[in-house]
């Protein structure tokens, strides 16, 4: 149980690296803390706001001794805002900690000594979110603000894509003229260039509320449609399909709200590297799991590879079939069930395929190990956006595969969080289930936290 945060004396503290997190790590008297808003290798006056037996939180309140990597952030939110943990970060700094951490938490938590490739940047810095999520609290808009569920009132984003950030007006209005909305998505690529805006409503939706939402689409024309949901229902006025190519070449929409990544350039990126790890040839049988509308499915189909998508949401699997039939290639197979149902059946089915690829939310695929390590495909392509599950699952599956390649990818400048492509392949039989041959090793990462 998390103790009562203490606000004691301030401390002088030296920071080593970038943890997992928006923490650089520093030691006090035997304690690990994990100091928000510092670089590596400075010196610091900072003051714990959370503390417990072994580890606490801390706060910078003097910068004694600059790190070189530290610098101004050009957004005026900052330090208030949290969306942006790294932004006081140089680029290549926050690169190389990206590197750093895929590393340590491989080595670490899974026992693999591997070489990480260095990681891929985002070809924009600023600018390059597609799509953002704002909250909405008794009619202020923004972002939760850094260790904290207070709102700090957005009115600009530099981190959006121009048009997603002109659209944040209309986001305001938005929740003003329906009072019971709690969050708000933007999306770009909607129809003609627009905006497609995504909200979540507690209660039902009133007839008036319907009305006034209409009324609020027609009166903002940089918006091409609004889809509105709540428990037990879903609305949608005007066009809210959303275009997300993941190359030229390949048509990908999705119905809004559903899930695109973030940054369109370095989603292409994504895409290269997966293409090269899977290396898609006429015939080759590739089972794609947590397949979305088609991200990965589509361009690997493309190239002549027989694709067989799991994706358990039922509107995403109809959007990747409905893309299927936008896109040459070879018939596009989509299953509409979760993946480690898919995985235990076509192993006990003796189904086989060539490669499988997964890519998982940020919780990991736990749950589908056994059903792989049964599968026994030759290769493995593992998309991550969360190093810590990436090694808690590649724990398990190291006793029969080997990595071969472990590159990550900046889809998220200023944050700590990376994508990684690694590429496995079938070394020996799988072992018993429930046992694995990795040595426990002990992470060095903050833990996890509900809001840091």
């Amino acid at each position: 149980m998390e103790s009562e945060p203490e606000h004691g004396e301030p401390l002088q503290v030296t920071t080593g690296e970038m943890a997992y997190g928006p923490h650089a790590v520093a030691r006090h008297d035997g304690k690990v803390l994990f100091v928000r808003g510092a670089a590596p290798h400075e010196a610091l006056e900072v003051v714990v706001r959370e503390s417990h037996e072994r580890f606490a939180f801390a706060e910078v309140t003097r910068v004694l001794h600059a790190s070189p990597l530290r610098r101004q952030p050009p957004c005026p939110l900052l330090p208030r805002c949290g969306g942006c943990p790294w932004q006081h970060l140089e680029y290549a700094a926050q690169l190389a900690a990206k590197q750093s951490i895929v590393r340590e938490q491989l080595r670490r938590l899974a026992g693999l000594d591997v070489e990480v490739a260095p990681v891929l940047p985002s070809p924009r810095e600023y600018g390059y979110r597609r799509r953002i999520k704002l909250r909405v609290d008794h009619g202020v808009v923004g972002f939760h603000a850094a260790a904290s569920h207070t709102l700090v009132e957005v009115a600009h984003c530099l981190l959006a894509e121009p048009q997603v950030d002109a659209a944040i007006p209309s986001a305001v209005a938005l929740a003003a003229a329906l009072p019971g909305i709690r969050r708000i998505e933007l999306s770009g690529g909607g129809a003609g260039g627009r905006v497609v805006a995504a909200g979540e409503v507690e209660g039902a939706l009133r007839d008036a509320d319907a009305a006034r939402a209409q009324a609020w689409l027609a009166a903002h024309p940089g918006i091409a449609g609004l889809a509105l949901r709540g428990r037990g229902w879903a609305r949608a006025w005007g066009d809210v399909e959303v275009a997300a190519d993941p190359e030229d070449g390949t048509a990908l929409r999705v119905r809004a709200p559903g899930f695109t990544q973030v940054n369109t350039d370095a989603n292409r990126l994504l895409v290269d590297a997966v293409i090269r790890a899977v290396a898609p040839r006429p015939q080759l049988r590739v089972l794609d799991l947590y397949a979305g509308a088609g991200n990965l499915s589509l361009p690997l189909r493309r190239r002549g590879a027989l694709v067989t998508a799991v994706e358990q949401e039922s509107r995403a699997a109809a959007d990747a079939r409905d893309n299927a039939a936008r896109t040459p290639g070879p018939r596009l197979t989509v299953l509409t069930e979760p993946a480690e149902h898919a995985v235990a059946r076509l192993a006990a089915a003796g189904e086989r395929f060539d490669v499988v690829l997964l890519d998982p939310p940020r919780a990991g695929a736990a749950a589908c190990l056994a059903g792989l390590l049964r599968l026994r495909a030759p290769r493995l392509v593992y998309v991550s956006c969360d190093p810590a599950t990436l090694a808690r699952d590649l724990k398990r599956l190291r006793a029969a595969y080997r990595i071969a390649h472990v590159q990550p990818i900046d889809l998220f400048p200023h944050t700590y969080h990376v994508e990684t492509v690694v590429q496995a392949t079938l070394s020996c039989d799988p072992p018993p289930p429930g046992v694995s041959s990795a040595p426990r090793h002990e992470s060095t990462a903050p833990p996890r936290r509900r809001r840091s």
